[in-house]
């Protein structure tokens, strides 16, 4: 009887994990496509200052609400300082690319960043990678090139280099939260990441911006809704689910993309595009399945 029991809360959980990623990875494409309808407007580093300022006024009152007040202490800040710094600076980057590339385009060119993971890992970790995964590595920056399609174009627009550096800082976080997961709230991270966006961006924002207004204000407004959502929800999916479950449903970011830049831009596919980012995506699928082998 304990034991139905125990595997209906574990059923249920799962099906909570679900639903909040797949809520989580709808608002980060919602959040990029505000951020590329307001790049005509608003440069990535004033977007990554007015998100900043948004998303905290809705987490901090959920914080204080839900958390105790111990959720704002931490005592490895220069922990935070570092992924502030390189998260931020990625954040900058995948508007940066949205506002250069198709949505479709853009959102797979990120699937990189587990890629860069697995490669990066055992300098920056002192994991193991073994050969299968190295293989899938491979094959998925294969799928890359497919999306990219390098030639001498490329030094005179470069926006494919921007969406894969925005991938490579991706990588760093997520090797960085490792090593924050192991004794910080989630939610503390969340709030010292964006906490510190707010502030490297201040001073370029307050000296040479100016505060938007009329057709941008809502999508700025947007981005800021929709980096507080999708961070809430990840945080508790992460809660009723093992990471390792939830990954292969943030795949539906293409989805997303594809659906939303074909109704607002008119943007269509490319047999490349497609065909890379199904590459990408079995390769980081095939990564994912062999790390959990290995730690078994």
């Amino acid at each position: 009887m304990k034991c139905g029991v125990a595997n209906h809360r574990t059923h249920t959980g799962a099906i909570k994990g679900v639903f909040l990623i797949l809520l989580a990875t709808l608002c980060i494409v919602l959040m990029n496509t505000c951020a590329k309808m307001s790049s005509t407007v608003v440069s990535p580093v004033e977007m990554v200052f007015y998100r900043g300022v948004v998303a905290l006024g809705l987490l901090v009152p959920y914080m204080l609400a839900t958390q105790p007040l111990s959720v704002f202490k931490t005592r490895r800040i220069g922990a935070h300082l570092y992924r502030a710094v390189v998260g931020n600076l990625g954040v900058s980057l995948v508007f940066w690319a949205y506002s250069l590339l198709p949505m479709a385009n853009a959102t797979a060119l990120l699937f990189a960043a587990p890629l860069f993971v697995t490669a990066l890992s055992p300098l920056l970790l002192k994991e193991r990678v073994d050969r299968g995964r190295w293989t899938a590595v491979a094959f998925g920056f294969g799928g890359i090139l497919l999306i990219a399609r390098p030639s001498m174009r490329l030094l005179a627009d470069p926006a494919s280099v921007v969406g894969l550096g925005a991938a490579f800082c991706m990588a760093l976080v997520d090797m960085a939260l490792r090593n924050l997961g192991r004794t910080e709230n989630p939610l503390t991270t969340v709030f010292y990441f964006i906490l510190g966006g707010v502030t490297l961006c201040a001073p370029y924002t307050l000296i040479h911006a100016a505060w938007p207004h009329g057709r941008i204000l809502p999508w700025i407004v947007g981005i800021g809704i929709f980096t507080a959502i999708q961070q809430v929800a990840k945080t508790w999916a992460f809660r009723f689910a093992e990471a390792s479950f939830l990954a292969p449903y943030r795949y539906t970011a293409i989805v997303w993309a594809i659906l939303v830049g074909w109704l607002l831009w008119g943007e269509t596919l490319t047999l490349p595009m497609m065909a890379g980012t199904g590459v990408v995506i079995v390769s980081n699928l095939f990564i994912l399945r062999r790390t959990g082998t290995a730690g078994d």
